[in-house]
């Protein structure tokens, strides 16, 4: 099969939809079909033009522009992605959108009147920004093209399906990960350098929509609330509110309690999760989570917000805790030091039991999806 996809981010940039993009094109060019992508994320900072490489057996093709402040964006972009999808013709077309992806938005009318069969996957919770697309869609009704809309949790799912009601059909398309390279050794607790604590870790950008210093006062809260010495918290990442954090555990004199490393590499995460016991996601605006589910699959528990995209692959007291609010946040991390065997029982499954999110589930589900688009291309 020939697959373009066609995203304004993309590697070398690190966020979710660059990675997550990436890593479906490589696996797809894995399993032996035709893949490229179209992007307008330069090479390298500052470069600009038109390119074309091959990394991992997918061909990419980089429209970048000089553009203030950097972003990755193209005003060309729908000529040049219709010029590509014509030398292509691929048999279907995979757009990825953001809140703010306005080349990838802009070239989707290019696919379609190019006729070819085209899945359009939301990546990011819209928020206020529902009533922008809503608005858009009284004027040009994109609602109605015909596209194989998509998203990648029910979270993301539900304003598109608010905006294209019975005009057309939303499907979820959950993330993928390679579930073997998060399966880790487990240290168990008294060999560790963090001693016989209860390890909580998470890997986070520290800005506001993550909930990192709401985070450090859960754990704050539920440290309180335990023996000394029973509860450790690693917070992996950066970002714009990494100061502040490392301010609010010096204020509440949270040293012996809190690490915050900043940044760590796959390969540290894999060491850091060797040696803890609870992945924490107090994101309640998470389209996904590829992270938390990647220490699921390292066999942590799972504390989250019920409320986010992360949940919605876990089962409260089997593979995760599921919390209404922070303070059951806060009860869930005292649960787990305090009640006997919940927290080794988790362990155990998510250790025995695979996640759903392999990639193995998830290109059989985008291949499905394909084939839907193909049949709404075909009664355009």
């Amino acid at each position: 099969m020939r697959i373009t996809h066609v995203t304004d981010c993309y590697l070398p940039l690190l966020g979710g939809i660059e990675t997550q993009v990436a890593r479906l094109a490589q696996q797809q060019a894995a399993a032996g079909h035709d893949v490229a992508v179209v992007c307008t994320t330069p090479e390298r900072p500052g470069s600009h033009g038109i390119t074309t490489e091959v990394d991992e057996g997918v061909t990419v093709h980089r429209l970048a522009a000089r553009v203030p402040g950097g972003y990755p964006v193209h005003p060309r972009a729908p000529h040049h992605v219709a010029r590509l999808l014509r030398e292509a013709r691929p048999d279907v077309v995979h757009l990825h959108m953001g809140v703010l992806t306005p080349s990838t938005q802009a070239s989707l009318r290019a696919v379609v009147r190019a006729g070819l069969p085209a899945v359009l996957t939301v990546h990011s919770v819209w928020g206020g920004a529902e009533r922008a697309f809503a608005a858009l869609d009284r004027v040009v009704r994109w609602s109605r093209w015909p596209v194989l809309w998509s998203a990648v949790s029910e979270l993301t799912a539900a304003p598109l399906r608010r905006i294209v009601g019975d005009h057309g059909e939303v499907a979820v398309l959950h993330n993928g990960l390679d579930l073997d390279a998060w399966r880790v050794p487990r240290t168990e607790r008294g060999e560790r350098m963090e001693g016989a604590a209860v390890h909580v870790v998470a890997a986070t950008r520290f800005a506001p929509r993550k909930r990192v210093l709401p985070l450090l006062q859960v754990v704050r809260d539920a440290a309180s609330r335990v023996p000394d010495g029973a509860l450790h918290a690693t917070v992996a990442g950066d970002g714009p509110e990494l100061d502040a954090a490392r301010r609010f555990v010096a204020q509440h004199d949270l040293h012996d309690i809190v690490s915050l490393p900043g940044r760590l590499t796959a390969t540290e995460l894999k060491r850091l999760y060797a040696r803890a016991d609870v992945f924490a996601a107090p994101a309640v605006e998470e389209a996904f989570g590829i992270a938390a589910l990647e220490g699921q699959a390292a066999g942590l528990v799972v504390v989250t917000r019920s409320q986010s995209g992360v949940a919605e692959r876990l089962t409260d007291g089997v593979d995760a805790l599921l919390a209404r609010d922070d303070a059951g946040l806060a009860d869930a991390l005292v649960r787990l030091v305090t009640e006997d065997g919940l927290l080794d029982r988790v362990v155990a499954h998510n250790r025995d039991v695979p996640s759903s999110a392999g990639w193995p589930r998830v290109l059989a589900d985008v291949e499905n999806a394909y084939a839907r688009a193909a049949r709404i291309a075909a009664r355009a």
